[in-house]
This record gives structure tokens, C-alpha cells and sequence, in this order.
């Protein structure tokens, strides 16, 4: 069953509260918008992304997921938001594994990913068909907890709604997880803008576009290193 429409901040809040003097590791943070309303929440956010791009937010580690720098069970809590399908699939294994050993044996494992449905992925799939990347993610998850590396405690679906002022916020945003699609051909770049536009909703003078997302927790499995 799919969730109303909800901000993945908002899920996230609701799923890891009370955050104060949690130890946080955002993996996959990108340019690290979760760093502020973490901190806000007290907690001690941590950031690891293998390509960081100007403008990011402070506390932002360099690595791969599936070469973490850190001890074992260090954090309280990891999140994986929009990132998992990012890594390459011969990888994915090996940084789910990653997250688990970071994590302490009763921290929470956070996973969401979007779903490949909904308007936000057909206007993205004009340039970048994530269809088939995006069921390697969660075939990855299906073979961690099957492994014991992970156990699942929790799974639910909902949709976010993403709000542009423009086709161009669009593009930043988009960019902001895959910065090759901020280079795009200019036909593709145009046909992306159609395809935008189709199907993009109205409110106000911004445009609006929503994404089943899906939501799993995890905590360490018995097989985690």
C-alpha cells in the first residue's frame, strides 16, 4: 500500500526521531541537503560521497560506498536516499555490506529509492531509463537480507512530490545526483525540456512533478562483517 504524498525529509524525521547526539552517516549525500535539518535535529551528521560537487555542506567524507574510511559500528544510524542505484551494480552488494558493518548492532539502515514509475521517472527516462538499475537496487537489498548481511524490519511505499520554479531548478536538481545530465546534447537537453513540460504539473507559477518511492529498513544482519 503507497502512502500519501510526503517530503522524504519528512519520512525520514519521522522514521529516525529523536536525532539528538545521534551519530548520522548519509551515504550517497551529494551535496549534503540533509546536513542542515539533521543538525538542527542534534545530530552528529556525517556525509560520504565518491564525487562531491561544489556548494556542498561541511563534514562531507570522499570515498566510495563500498570502501568506507571508518571503524566498525561507529554510527547510530545510516541513510541510503536516491543514491543506492547510483553505484554500480557489481558494487552494490559490497556497499550494503559496508553499511552494515559501520552501523551498531542495533542502529537502523535506512533505504529509499525511487521507484521506476510515476511522472518524474518517465520525464528522466527521455534522456536516462533508470528502469533497469533502479530493480538492481532492490534486487541488491533482496540478496543482502537473504545473505544475512541485512534484516529487514520494515517496508513501505509513498510518493514524493518534487517542486521546480523552472526547467532549469529541474536540471540542478537532477544534476545534483548525476552530473552528466547537466551536460546534455542540445536535442536532448530539448527533448528532456518537452518531455518536462508534458508532464510536469502546475502550482502556482512552479511546475510539480511526483515519484513513488520506496522505503526499507534494515538493521545489521548475522552475517555482517
Amino acid at each position: 500500500m503507497t502512502d500519501p504524498i510526503r517530503t522524504t525529509l519528512d519520512v525520514l524525521l519521522e522514521l529516525l526521531s529523536p536525532l539528538g547526539g545521534r551519530r548520522v552517516l548519509d551515504i550517497g549525500c551529494g551535496r549534503g541537503g540533509l546536513a542542515v535539518p539533521f543538525r538542527a535535529a542534534g545530530a552528529d551528521w556525517r556525509g560520504l560521497e565518491p564525487c562531491p560537487q561544489a556548494g556542498g555542506a561541511p563534514g562531507i567524507d570522499v570515498a566510495e560506498a563500498q570502501a568506507m574510511p571508518y571503524p566498525d559500528a561507529v554510527f547510530d544510524i545510516a541513510v541510503i536516499v536516491n543514491a543506492l542505484h547510483h553505484i554500480p551494480v557489481g558494487a552494490m552488494g559490497h556497499a550494503l555490506a559496508e553499511a552494515a558493518r559501520v552501523i551498531a548492532p542495533e542502529a537502523v539502515l535506512v533505504v529509499i529509492e525511487p521507484r521506476a514509475e510515476g511522472d518524474l521517472s518517465q520525464v528522466i527516462a527521455t534522456v536516462d531509463d533508470e528502469t533497469e538499475i533502479r530493480h538492481a537496487a532492490q534486487a541488491a537489498l533482496d540478496a543482502a537480507v537473504a545473505a544475512g548481511v541485512l534484516a529487514e524490519t520494515r517496508a513501505f511505499d509513498y510518493v514524493r512530490r518534487e517542486i521546480y520554479e523552472d526547467f532549469e531548478a529541474f536540471m540542478d536538481r537532477i544534476s545534483s545526483f548525476a552530473p552528466e545530465r547537466g551536460a546534455l546534447p542540445a536535442d536532448l537537453a530539448e527533448a528532456l525540456r518537452a518531455a518536462f513540460l508534458a508532464r510536469a504539473g502546475r502550482e502556482g507559477a512552479a511546475f510539480t512533478l511526483t515519484q513513488p518511492m520506496s522505503a526499507r529498513l534494515f538493521r545489521r544482519g548475522p552475517a555482517a562483517g
